[in-house]
């Protein structure tokens, strides 16, 4: 049996929440709250642009897609889910059909043909990623893995695939005797930012990009129960802390930092296996811990925890003009 297309068309904020809601696979970064975070820190520069595609067999799914308006309007670029060019998180279409590679093929097909200049990270956690095809010259599919803890084997299973010299680290911090708690209140997330600061003044010319305190005092703001600030505590100095996004049993690792004189005490570590005990005591089933975009250190300091990794290819369609005005600046 053939499958094709039959019906796009803008899909509603309540679609977009019931597939969110239902979809098994979906990811934070999926959700209408993620796309309106960044419409509100952009001040509606880039905005949710979903769809909701039908096809002849009856099955639907909807697209969380995100849109910006560049080069004073005259040319758009969409991100599978956004926001675009600045951190691409986890897409894919989100449904509670149940579909087949055949859908994926068409789908995708369908994304990366109509829009130019589009950015989608497959998300690792739908199996369906698999059957994402893309064939054409101006079409570009980057290799990327996440590294994820799987956390339904228990605490005791986790802890045994630790590096020892994870291990170590942990207890070192404990020894420290410092402390992980969940922020509660905006002075909270004001010393969050404060660590941050320190953190990007310590990466210098690594750091590809920042952000301000708006974004932080919005996600305080919005009072979702699915976004969590986690911080380390030493003599009632917050010395590290974390950003997390909690749903479908997933534990997704936003960003993190640490004031870099204490970064001897080893908080990050207690940090981390906080988050993980937590996640376990609470049935959440992955922890993801992110990619580490080409950082060696960062690499293996995620590699220590003993995770897996998750193929999240990122998909790159581009505008026919760019492609050829680039190919000829080469």
């Amino acid at each position: 049996m053939s499958i094709k297309i039959e019906i796009v068309r803008p899909a509603t904020e309540q679609e977009w929440d019931y597939s969110w809601n239902k979809c098994s696979y979906a990811t934070y970064y999926q959700s209408r709250e993620w796309a309106q975070i960044w419409q509100s820190y952009t001040n509606g520069k880039i905005r949710p642009f979903p769809e909701r595609v039908s096809f002849s067999d009856g099955k639907n799914v909807v697209v969380p897609m995100m849109r910006e308006k560049v080069y004073g309007g005259l040319m758009n670029r969409y991100s599978l889910v956004g926001p675009p060019f600045i951190v691409e998180k986890y897409g894919n279409w989100l449904t509670n059909d149940t579909l087949t590679n055949k859908h994926i093929v068409v789908l995708s097909n369908y994304l990366t043909g109509k829009y130019k200049n589009l950015r989608w990270r497959l998300n690792p956690y739908d199996e369906n990623s698999r059957w994402v095809s893309v064939n054409s010259k101006y079409i570009l599919r980057k290799p990327l893995i996440t590294f994820s803890i799987d956390l339904s084997g228990g605490e005791d299973h986790v802890y045994s695939k630790l590096k020892q010299s994870c291990r170590n680290h942990i207890k070192q911090a404990i020894n420290n005797k410092l402390i992980v708690t969940e922020g509660k209140d905006i002075n909270h997330w004001k010393k969050y930012y404060e660590i941050y600061q320190d953190t990007i003044k310590r990466w210098g010319a690594k750091t590809l990009y920042t952000f301000d305190w708006k974004i932080y005092e919005s996600l305080f703001y919005k009072n979702y129960p699915s976004i969590k600030l986690w911080l380390v505590w030493y003599n009632d100095i917050a010395i590290a802390g974390g950003i997390y996004f909690y749903s479908h049993g997933k534990i997704l690792g936003w960003q993190m930092a640490s004031l870099t004189a204490y970064r001897r005490l080893r908080p990050v570590h207690l940090l981390e296996h906080t988050i993980i005990k937590d996640g376990i005591n609470k049935n959440y089933c992955w922890y993801d811990l992110g990619t580490a975009g080409g950082n060696k250190g960062l690499e293996n300091f995620k590699k220590s925890f003993g995770p897996e990794k998750i193929m999240c290819d990122m998909i790159i369609s581009r505008h026919p003009l760019m492609y050829t005005i680039k190919k000829f600046i080469r």
